[in-house]
């Protein structure tokens, strides 16, 4: 029975008592809710700077990740180009050691 007498009451009250609504907000409503807010704000502040420091984070880490990939294509690069000669010099040394020509 109490539900009932709730749950009429709340729709007595949500259909309105036939008042007119307050043309004006009350006199330094306005400057309470943006001070409240601008409170707020702050709060939520910290998080966003949280937020941009893990993002300038992964963004240094992403940097140095793609240079230091580059250097190590660059350096593959050279080895390449390095190895060619030094292996045919070793291919001729051990050519000649196993023919026994070197005495």
């Amino acid at each position: 029975m109490g539900k009932r007498n709730d749950l009429d009451r709340l729709l007595r009250a949500a259909a309105g008592d036939g008042a007119e609504p307050p043309e004006q907000a009350p006199f330094g409503f306005d400057t309470r809710v943006v001070a409240q807010w601008r409170a707020r704000g702050s709060e939520n502040g910290e998080a966003w700077d949280l937020i941009n420091l893990f993002r300038r984070i992964a963004f240094g880490a992403t940097v140095v990740a793609a240079f230091a990939g580059a250097g190590a294509f660059w350096q593959l690069k050279q080895n390449d180009e390095l190895d060619e000669p030094v292996t045919n010099a070793y291919a001729m040394a051990d050519s000649v050691i196993e023919a026994g020509t070197w005495q």
